[in-house]
């Protein structure tokens, strides 16, 4: 194994392979396929192979979040290939023992974890299961939108959105007497893979079921565009899972971990 490890070019040629590789999961592996492709200058990878196949990788994005995949011995053999020394993880569950030998977790990924390691489920929906509940007045946002959002939801919102959208995403808002109360985004686009992030309603706001209507009309409109939309949830953030069963959302087989660490 030890003479299997090797850097894996950004070159094309090599690029292209790997590729190749990720896109066989391309749920799984949406994060890095995104990165490598959009920001392919701010990646690092290196690759355990046995016999000519990827049997473990290591991705490093801008030199802050490391992503792990493959079996946990190819892991522990390209781990210390990084220099970074308070990294943010994420990675599968198997590689945890590994992993926390060389780094300690000390922040989870999610605030509503109880520990300090985040436990993510994939979930994912379709034309079949999605079941869409829209009990309030919803719009999709654009630019013009951006002082509402300011004003209703934050300046730090108000600049995801015009990231979103400048990116080419998707950003839908429910409204509660009149203004602006929840978001629901989705920015990152792998083929027919559509990736949900930027759910957030209002703290007041809360428990009206506006996270529901925003992610129903979004999920709506990507699926009649034909993508696939997925999503990762904190196992702990219950209002949110609830929120995603009720509009047909099902767990994937995969599961990650997610937590920021410090080199031991």
């Amino acid at each position: 194994m030890e003479n299997s490890v090797r850097v894996v070019s950004i070159e094309d040629l090599e690029r292209d392979r790997f590729l190749d590789f990720l896109c066989r999961d391309k749920v799984l592996h949406v994060f890095t396929i995104y990165d490598l492709t959009c920001m392919g200058e701010k990646c690092k990878v290196w690759a355990a192979f046995t016999n000519e196949h990827v049997c473990g990788y290591l991705f490093e994005f801008n030199q802050e979040i490391i992503r792990t995949h493959g079996t946990a011995d190819s892991i522990s053999r390209l781990l210390h290939l990084s220099d970074l020394r308070e990294p943010t993880f994420i990675i599968e569950p198997h590689h945890k023992q590994v992993i926390t030998e060389s780094f300690e977790p000390v922040q989870p990924t999610d605030s509503s974890s109880k520990t300090k390691i985040t436990t993510y489920y994939v979930m994912k929906s379709d034309v079949d299961s999605f079941k869409p509940s829209v009990n309030h007045h919803v719009k999709k946002l654009t630019t013009d939108d951006s002082t509402e959002v300011s004003d209703q939801l934050g300046k730090e919102w108000k600049a995801r959105i015009e990231k979103v959208l400048c990116e080419g995403g998707i950003a839908y808002g429910a409204c509660h007497k009149g203004f602006l109360a929840a978001l629901a985004t989705v920015s990152e686009f792998v083929d027919e893979i559509a990736l949900i992030r930027g759910v957030y309603t209002k703290p007041s706001l809360r428990n009206k079921g506006l996270a529901t209507s925003a992610s129903s009309a979004l999920v709506e409109e990507l699926i009649r565009l034909g993508k696939e939309p997925i999503l990762w949830v904190a196992k702990d953030n219950l209002p949110a899972r609830k929120v995603y069963k009720r509009i047909g959302f099902h767990r994937t087989e995969h599961e990650l971990l997610g937590f920021k660490a410090r080199k031991i």
